[in-house]
């Protein structure tokens, strides 16, 4: 364990875990369903996810909303993550892009990400809205289950008394692009 064992960062820690543990039920019955012969796969292109396909299962979303020029989005913050699960053809390696809007009182440079539990590097595009990472292959795999961290909230109605916005809002997330191979989410 590293410097960041805050008490928030381990309920984090642990939550990660059960999730993991869960995941790894899942995996063994899809590795069952392979080598029983169901050829069902994953994508194998490009793959995006707007705030209109995120799923009613992810985790840490708000309902999709729209902002001034009409562009769909969700804001992040029902809780210290959001996840998202993805079906992917995990026998060659992905990179991803991912649109997410920090504000006065959430700075994204502070993002962490994981691939199926296990944290990975991101990196941030020069104007700071994209956060750049790779997913690792897994052999017989179809699903990528992408977690990202970030334990920064703000409540508008605590921060202003008049506003009528109770949530507990993090980042704005516009969208995801996964690109399979040797492509670069970033030059697609």
């Amino acid at each position: 364990m590293d410097d960041r064992s805050s008490p928030s960062d381990l309920d984090f820690r642990v939550a990660l875990l059960e999730r993991a543990v869960t995941e790894n039920a899942r995996r063994l019955a899809e590795l069952a369903r392979v080598l029983r012969g169901d050829k069902r796969s994953g994508a194998r292109e490009t793959v995006t996810i707007d705030a209109d396909s995120v799923s009613p299962f992810a985790a840490g979303f708000h309902f999709r909303e729209t902002d001034a020029t009409g562009r769909p989005y969700r804001w992040t913050g029902r809780g210290d993550f959001f996840e998202l699960r993805v079906r992917l053809d995990r026998n060659t390696d992905w990179t991803f892009e991912m649109d997410l809007r920090g504000n006065d009182h959430v700075n994204v440079a502070s993002l962490r990400g994981f691939v199926d539990y296990v944290e990975v590097p991101i990196a941030f595009s020069v104007l700071e809205a994209h956060a750049i990472g790779e997913i690792p292959a897994k052999p017989l795999s179809d699903v990528a289950v992408l977690t990202f961290y970030l334990p920064a909230h703000f409540v508008p109605s605590k921060l202003d008394p008049t506003s009528v916005d109770h949530r507990t809002l993090s980042a704005v997330f516009y969208g995801l692009k996964l690109v399979p191979g040797d492509g670069s989410a970033a030059k697609q």
